[in-house]
C-alpha cells in the first residue's frame, strides 16, 4: 500500500465509486433504473433551473453523448421531457414529467435508509470533512481538465 496520503485517498475514492455504482444498480433495478439513469435524474432534480443535456453532462462530469443517450431513453419512457430553450433554439431543456418526479421520489425513498445505514459509524463532522475534501479535489480536477481542453484547442 502506498504511503502517500493523496494516492491512498484517490484509490479509496475509486474503490468506493465502483461499489456505489454496483449498489446503486441493485437498489434501483426494481424501479427500472440504473445508477447512470439515477445520476441523470438526480442532476435534473438538483438543478436550480431546467438544464440542457450539455449542462447536465458538465454537472455530472461525464460525456454529453452518454447523457444524451440516457435522456433520450428516459424521454421515450415518459420519465423526462424536452422543453424549448429560450436561450438556444437547438439545445432543448430537460425537465421531469409527473411520472419522472414520482420515480425519482421513489428512488429517494429507497436511498434514504441505505444512506442512513452507510453513515451509522460516521459523525456529521467526518461526513462534512469528506464532502469538503471531495469538493476541493473535484475543483482541482476540473481546473486540470479545463486547462487540457484549452491546450488541445490551441
Amino acid at each position: 500500500m502506498s504511503s502517500d496520503p493523496i494516492t491512498r485517498l484517490i484509490l479509496a475514492i475509486m474503490r468506493a465509486n465502483s461499489r456505489l455504482i454496483l449498489r446503486g444498480d441493485q437498489l434501483t433495478a426494481p424501479l427500472g433504473l440504473t445508477s447512470a439513469r439515477w445520476q441523470v435524474l438526480g442532476s435534473v432534480a438538483e438543478a436550480d433551473s431546467a438544464r440542457t443535456v450539455s449542462e447536465l453532462a458538465r454537472d455530472l462530469g461525464v460525456s454529453r453523448q452518454g447523457v444524451q443517450r440516457i435522456c433520450g431513453e428516459l424521454v421515450a419512457e415518459g420519465t423526462l421531457a424536452y422543453q424549448p430553450n429560450p436561450r438556444h433554439k437547438r439545445a432543448q431543456l430537460v425537465v421531469f414529467t409527473e411520472e419522472g418526479r414520482r420515480l425519482y421520489d421513489r428512488a429517494l425513498d429507497v436511498q434514504a435508509p441505505w444512506a442512513g445505514s452507510l453513515a451509522e459509524n460516521l459523525t456529521s463532522e467526518q461526513i462534512e470533512s469528506a464532502t469538503i475534501a471531495l469538493g476541493v479535489l473535484t475543483s482541482r480536477l476540473e481546473e486540470e481538465l479545463q486547462a487540457d481542453r484549452t491546450t488541445a484547442a490551441e
